[in-house]
Formats: structure tokens, sequence, C-alpha cells
């Protein structure tokens, strides 16, 4: 019961601290989306411990606390990939920045010859 509380009364704080995020535009709304379903999860979960418990046993967990762990971990491989996915196309932004950059140099200086 005591850990059940402290779950809700974290996970409430979670979502507080998400949506103050966005409202200070600590957050891009696109990355936001999944935070706020993450916050909406966990809330749901802390208000109904008996969901998890249920899903982990049909999922043939030990405990519930193993099933709530590989929760966490499957969400941060979902947030590392798309972040993953973010850096590969700021990488190619930047190179096309860069050549543009260098060609425009490079035209400017053979104008001024």
């Amino acid at each position: 019961m005591q850990l059940s509380i402290v779950f809700l009364i974290t996970s409430f704080f979670t979502f507080i601290f998400i949506i103050l995020k966005i409202r200070k535009n600590g957050l891009n709304i696109d990355d936001s989306i999944i935070w706020i379903i993450w916050g909406i999860l966990l809330l749901i979960l802390s208000l109904f411990p008996q969901i998890p418990t249920y899903i982990s046993d049909i999922l043939g967990f030990m405990s519930t606390s193993n099933f709530i762990f590989s929760i966490f971990i499957f969400f941060l491989y979902i947030l590392l990939f798309v972040q993953s996915i973010q850096i590969s196309k700021l990488k190619e932004k930047q190179k096309e920045l860069i050549q543009k950059l260098s060609l425009k140099e490079k035209n400017e200086r053979d104008s001024k010859k």
C-alpha cells in the first residue's frame, strides 16, 4: 500500500513537471507527446495497480516489479531510438549547411578575383 502511494505521488509530480516544461517551451511539442503519454500511463498504473499485476501474470513475469522494470526499459529504448533518428537528421542537415556555406564562400572568392 505504501509503495502504491509513493508511486501515485511520483507519477503525479512527473506528469505536472512534463506539463510545466511544455508550457515554458522547454520541451518540443513532438517530444512532449511521448512524455505526456508516459505520464498518463504512469498515473493509470499507479491508480490501478491490479493492471500491471494482471498483465505480468498473463505475460509470465515472475513478479510485477520485473514487468514494471521491463516497461521502463522498453520506454527508454523507444526514446533512444527516436533521439538517434533526430541526431541522424541533424547530422545530415549540418553536412548540407556546411556544403552550402563552402560553396557560397568559394563563389564569393571567385567573384572577387
